[in-house]
C-alpha cells in the first residue's frame, strides 16, 4: 500500500505575499491544520494553524504578511513510497502531518495521522479477509476459542468433518461439543506454549491435532485447534504393518515348529506349510504342495471335520506314510467368516517323547519329596533360617508366622513382589510339622484351561490326549502336606468356585472321575494385588476371600527395613560366590549408602539381581559405587551430606556449650522418633535429613530403641 491512495489533494496553496487574512480566509474553506508555501510551484515552507492564531494574539494587522510565520523545515514523503515508510518519516519528524511531493517535487498533498489511521484499517480489513479466506479453504478443520474456552470462529472444514451445526456452534463450550479437545486447549492457554502433533480419538474419527496460542498485546486471548483427519491413512498403514508383521511371525513360528503345520484356504486348497510336514509327506519343495487341495497332498487326514463340518479336534490317531502321528486341526475365523483351517501333525518320536514325559513326572514327584525332606531335616530349629533379617519389624514377622504355623487355620500372605512371599510360604510348613509334600502352583502362570486339571487331576480317558493311568492333581500330592496358591488373585472366577468347594468339604472329584477323593490340605495363599479391591470389581468371590483369609500375614517391604541391607548384601555375594570362580568379599560403605538411598521397587528380588550384575562387572575384592547400574545411582541421593565450616574460633567455644548444643540436637532426634513411633524414615522426613544421616547421629548419641527411645554415654 502506497502514500498517494491515502493522501489528502484537497490542500491550502499560498504564496510569502499572502496575507493573514487571506491565510485564515483559506484555513476555514479548507478545515486543515497547514498550509503549503509555493513560489513558481515549488515547495517554500509550510504556515501552521497556531501560528497564525499567536499572530493575531500578538497584535499583527489582518493585512500583515505570512512572511514571519512561514516554516521552511517541512517533512516531506514521496507519493509512491510505501505507508509504512511514510509512518517511520512522520515518526522521526515528531510532526503530524506532512507534504506528499510527487516525482518532480510538486506537491501531491497532505499526509495526516488520520490518514494513517485509515491506510492501517484498510490493510488490516484486507489481511483480514485474505486470512478469514484462507481459513475457510483450509483442508484442515480450524477452531478457534476464547480464554474461557468458548467457540469464537470455525471453518466449513471444522464443520463438515467433526459433523457440527454451525447454527448453534459459534459461543458454545468446546467441552459441550468437543470434550477431547479441552484439555490440550487448557494446556496451552496456561503455559502459553504451541501442543504439536496429538494423536486424539474423536467418535470413529483418528486427527492429529495442533494447538496454538493466540497472543495480542503480548498477552493469551484465546487459542487455536488445528486438525487433520487421518483415520484413512492410519488404518491402512495398521494394516500394511499389522499383515507384515504377522506374515513374519507366522513364517518364523512355522519353520521352528518342531512337527507339521499346514494352512488351507477355505475350499482346502494349500496356502501355506513348514518343512516338517514336507518331510513327513517326503516333497522337497513348498510349490510342490502349495496350490494343491489337502485331499490330494494327505489323503489320511480328515480335513473336511475342520473344512466342512466347522469343528475343533484338538488330537486324533492317524498313520501317515506308516508312521504314528496325531493330527489337531481347527477352522479360521475372521469376523465370524471362515477363512481356511490350520493343520499341526505330531510325529516325531513319539514314543520317546511319551517315555520322557513319564520319566520327568516322576522325577518331579521324587523331588518334591526330598526338597520337603531335606528343608525339614536343615531347618528344625528354624524354620526361618532362609530369611535373612535384623530388623526388628521382619523379626516380629517371623515369630507371628511360626505361631500361625503351628495353627490348622489358612493362612494369606501378602506384599510386594519381590519380598519372598514362597520363602514365608515354606517356613511355615517346615514349622507345621505337617508330614506331606509342600506343593505349589503359580496361578497366573498356568493357562486358565488347564488350571482345573494341575488342581484336581484327571482320570484315564477323561479327554482326547489323557495319558493312561489318568494324573494326580496338585490337591493329590499336597495330601497331609502344605498347598501354596501363589498369585490368586489371578486366578479365574470359575476356578475360585470349586476351590471353595474343596476348602469347606476337604473333597474333590478327578476330572473324568466319578467318585470323590478325600484330602488333608493346609492351604497358604499369596498375593501382591489388592483382594479387597478385586472383591469390589467383582473379580475375585468374596466367600472365598474370607475362607483364605483367616490368618494374614503382610511382608515388610525392603525399603522399611533398610537396616537388613548390609546383611542382605553379604549373604548375596556369598551366594554368588560358590556359583563362580571369582571371590568378592562384600560391598563398600559408600555402595551400602546409595542402597539404603533407593526405593526397591522390585525388593529383595530386585536387591539380588543388581548385585549378582555389579559382580560380574567386578574387578576388585568389593563392589564399588561405579559397578552399580545407571538407574539405580540415577534414582538416590547419592551425595554426602555437607559439613558446615567452622568459624575460627569455633574449636575455642567451652566444652559445656558445645555438650549442650549435643544435647539438644539428641532431644531433637529422641523426639522426632517418638512422634513417628520408631519409624526412623518417617523421623529422618520430619527433621529434614537423610536417613544415613539420622543413623549416624543415632549411632553417635547412643540412641537405643527398646520399649521406648532412651540415651547413655
Amino acid at each position: 500500500m502506497i502514500v498517494k491512495n491515502f493522501t489528502t489533494v484537497d490542500y491550502i496553496n499560498l504564496s510569502p505575499e499572502s496575507t493573514i487574512r487571506e491565510t485564515i480566509a483559506a484555513f476555514l474553506h479548507h478545515r486543515v491544520d497547514i498550509g503549503c508555501i509555493t513560489r513558481e510551484s515549488k515547495l517554500v515552507g509550510i504556515v501552521h494553524k497556531h501560528s497564525i492564531h499567536r499572530a493575531l494574539l500578538q497584535d499583527f494587522s489582518m493585512d500583515d504578511s505570512i512572511q514571519p510565520f512561514i516554516n521552511e523545515s517541512v517533512v516531506t514523503i514521496n507519493k509512491d513510497q510505501h505507508l509504512t515508510e511514510a509512518r517511520e518519516i512522520m515518526i522521526a519528524g515528531n510532526v503530524s502531518q506532512a507534504v506528499v511531493l510527487d516525482e518532480t517535487g510538486k506537491i501531491y498533498g497532505i499526509m495526516s495521522k488520520s490518514d494513517l489511521v485509515t491506510s492501517h484499517m484498510t490493510a488490516l480489513e484486507n489481511t483480514l479477509n485474505r486470512l478469514t479466506s484462507l481459513i475457510e479453504n483450509l483442508q484442515d478443520a480450524v477452531i478457534l476459542v476464547d480464554p474461557s474456552l468458548k467457540i469464537t470462529m470455525f471453518n466449513k472444514t471444522s464443520l463438515s468433518l467433526l459433523g457440527l451445526n454451525k447454527n448453534t456452534l459459534n459461543g458454545t463450550s468446546i467441552d459441550r461439543v468437543l470434550p477431547p479437545f479441552k484439555k490440550w486447549l487448557i494446556e496451552t492457554l496456561k503455559t502459553g506454549e504451541i501442543q504439536e502433533a496429538k494423536r486424539i480419538r474423536y467418535r470413529e474419527l483418528t486427527v492429529i491435532a495442533s494447538f496454538i496460542p493466540i497472543r495480542e498485546f503480548n498477552q493469551i486471548s484465546g487459542a487455536m485447534v488445528v486438525l487433520r483427519d487421518v483415520t484413512s491413512y492410519e488404518s491402512i498403514a495398521n494394516e500394511l504393518e499389522t499383515t507384515i508383521k504377522l506374515k513374519k511371525i507366522l513364517d518364523s513360528a512355522l519353520e521352528l515348529a518342531y512337527d507339521g503345520v499346514v494352512v488351507t484356504d477355505n475350499n482346502g486348497v494349500i496356502t501355506l506349510s513348514n518343512q516338517g510336514f514336507l518331510d513327513l509327506l517326503h516333497f522337497e519343495k513348498q510349490n510342490e504342495i502349495i496350490g494343491f487341495p489337502i485331499t490330494e497332498i494327505a489323503q489320511q487326514i480328515p480335513s473336511h471335520q475342520s473344512l466342512t463340518l466347522n469343528k475343533k479336534n484338538e488330537g486324533e490317531l492317524i498313520n501317515i506314510n506308516h508312521k504314528n502321528c496325531i493330527v489337531a486341526q481347527m477352522p479360521i475365523y475372521q469376523n465370524g467368516q471362515k477363512l481356511g483351517a490350520i493343520f499341526k501333525i505330531i510325529f516325531r518320536q513319539l514314543d520317546a517323547w511319551k517315555d520322557m514325559l513319564l520319566h520327568m513326572e516322576h522325577l518331579e514327584h521324587e523331588i518334591s519329596f526330598y526338597r520337603g525332606e531335606l528343608i525339614r531335616i536343615s531347618k528344625e530349629n528354624d524354620p526361618f533360617a532362609h530369611v535373612i533379617t535384623n530388623n526388628d519389624a521382619m523379626q516380629k514377622f517371623k515369630k507371628e508366622a511360626t505361631i500361625a504355623a503351628k495353627s490348622f487355620s489358612t493362612i494369606l500372605i501378602t506384599g510386594e513382589s519381590g519380598t519372598g512371599k514362597e520363602l514365608i510360604a515354606e517356613g511355615i510348613h517346615t514349622a507345621s510339622g505337617r508330614e506331606g509334600a509342600f506343593i505349589k502352583v503359580n496361578c497366573a502362570a498356568i493357562p486358565e484351561e488347564l488350571l482345573e486339571s494341575e488342581f484336581f487331576g484327571y482320570v484315564e480317558g477323561a479327554f482326547t490326549g489323557a495319558k493312561k493311568g489318568g494324573k494326580p492333581g496338585k490337591f493329590e500330592l499336597a495330601h497331609n502336606g502344605t498347598l501354596f496358591l501363589d498369585e490368586i488373585g489371578d486366578m479365574p472366577l470359575a476356578l475360585q468356585v470349586k476351590l471353595l468347594r474343596v476348602l469347606q468339604e476337604q473333597e474333590f472329584e478327578r476330572i473324568g472321575a466319578t467318585k470323590t477323593t478325600k484330602v488333608a490340605v493346609r492351604i497358604i495363599s499369596a498375593t501382591n494385588k489388592d483382594l479387597v479391591t478385586l472383591v469390589k470389581e467383582g473379580k475375585f468371590r468374596e466367600d472365598l476371600y474370607y475362607r483364605i483369609h483367616v490368618i494374614h500375614l503382610n511382608i515388610p517391604s525392603l525399603r522399611d527395613r533398610i537396616d537388613d541391607i548390609p546383611i542382605l548384601c553379604n549373604h548375596f555375594v556369598k551366594k554368588i560366590n560358590l556359583k563362580t570362580n571369582k571371590k568378592i568379599f562384600g560391598v563398600t560403605p559408600k555402595v551400602i549408602q546409595v542402597f539404603q538411598n533407593y526405593h526397591w521397587p522390585g525388593n529383595i528380588r530386585q536387591l539380588e539381581n543388581v548385585l549378582e550384575r555389579a559382580y560380574h562387572y567386578c574387578q576388585k575384592t568389593k563392589i564399588e559405587v561405579h559397578h552399580l547400574p545407571k538407574e539405580i545411582l540415577d534414582s538416590c541421593d547419592v551425595l554426602a551430606e555437607p559439613v558446615a565450616s567452622l568459624p575460627k574460633n569455633e574449636a575455642d567455644l567451652p566444652i559445656n556449650r558445645q555438650r549442650s548444643m549435643d544435647q539438644t540436637e539428641k532431644q531433637v532426634i529422641i523426639q522426632a522418633l517418638l512422634q513417628c513411633e520408631g519409624n526412623r524414615t518417617k523421623a529422618a522426613r520430619l527433621l529434614g535429613v537423610s536417613r544415613t544421616t539420622l543413623y549416624q547421629k543415632i549411632k553417635k548419641y547412643n540412641i537405643k530403641e527398646e520399649l521406648n527411645f532412651t540415651t547413655s554415654y
